[in-house]
């Protein structure tokens, strides 16, 4: 698995709940340390208090051009320092030594953590809104979200639940147990996640061969754009599998899949409904 794949990978493995002290509740400069966080601080509105993110931070486009403090994994601790924030926002992959050396230069942390369900997702960003001053919008925000994925999963209650296999890394084969948001896309789509019951997301070809999956979709962070598709082309040769068979093996986004906020969720749930119920509407 290459460096992308894997911090993104283990970003939806790991998890908590926020937990830090504010020393001042004004906050205006605030600095991310994570993707998900970051695309939470634009969806908010709250843009404009946020002077730096990772060099993983790609999402709006915007967050591109902002100050870079290092990895998701590595931050410039002394550049951080130097940018004198208000508040960081760590992630469950931010390295606690260096978040405790900026608590000691009397920089607050706040450590947020990558959620295990949609949820969990809605929650984060409710704590987020409330400590940029956005409480309202995050809201407003969280129970759209909360009322579209309903109306799809709602929607499923009478249609048949295919089989799915969601592939999430490339090397060595990735999937996602109940134990990872990912599954939720397929719950709430009304399917059966083949790999929901492995204890960890490692999976084989040959054990997807065996499950026999009816469809299968593709969420890989790879080295470039072409490597979905390029993983397309090799489960096209397995000849055996339902979902080769009937040309039901799909490339996502994986911005939207692997780092969703409650909205994107939503957008990816539109997404792969159709894939798992051709024909059907959800409305």
């Amino acid at each position: 698995m290459n460096k992308r794949n894997f911090i993104l990978v283990g970003a939806v493995l790991l998890g908590l709940w926020g937990t830090g002290a504010l020393a001042d509740p004004l906050v205006l400069r605030v600095i991310s340390l994570s993707p998900i966080i970051t695309e939470t601080i634009y969806l908010l509105g709250a843009q404009e208090k946020l002077i730096a993110n990772t060099t993983y931070c790609n999402f709006p486009v915007a967050a591109r051009s902002l100050e870079k403090i290092g990895s998701v994994t590595q931050m410039n601790v002394e550049k951080i320092i130097r940018l004198a924030p208000d508040l960081v926002i760590a992630s469950a992959l931010s390295r606690e030594k260096q978040l405790k050396i900026l608590e000691q230069q009397f920089i607050p942390v706040f450590r947020a953590r990558n959620p295990k369900t949609f949820e969990q997702m809605c929650e984060m960003t409710l704590e987020i809104g409330t400590i940029l001053e956005q409480k309202q919008r995050a809201r407003i925000i969280v129970e759209t979200a909360q009322k579209n994925a309903r109306r799809i999963f709602e929607g499923t209650r009478n249609l048949p639940k295919p089989r799915v296999f969601l592939q999430i890394g490339l090397k060595p084969l990735h999937s996602a147990n109940k134990e990872m948001f990912i599954n939720e896309y397929i719950l709430y789509c009304g399917g059966i996640n083949i790999a929901e019951n492995e204890s960890s997301g490692i999976y084989s070809r040959e054990k997807v061969i065996q499950e026999n999956p009816n469809v299968i979709l593709i969420a890989t962070m790879g080295t470039s754009k072409r490597a979905g598709k390029l993983e397309r082309q090799k489960w096209m040769g397995f000849k055996s599998i339902d979902a080769v068979k009937k040309n039901r093996v799909h490339v996502l986004d994986p911005e939207m899949i692997l780092s969703p906020t409650p909205e994107t969720f939503v957008k990816g749930l539109e997404v792969v409904f159709p894939l798992l119920h051709p024909g059907e509407k959800n409305e």
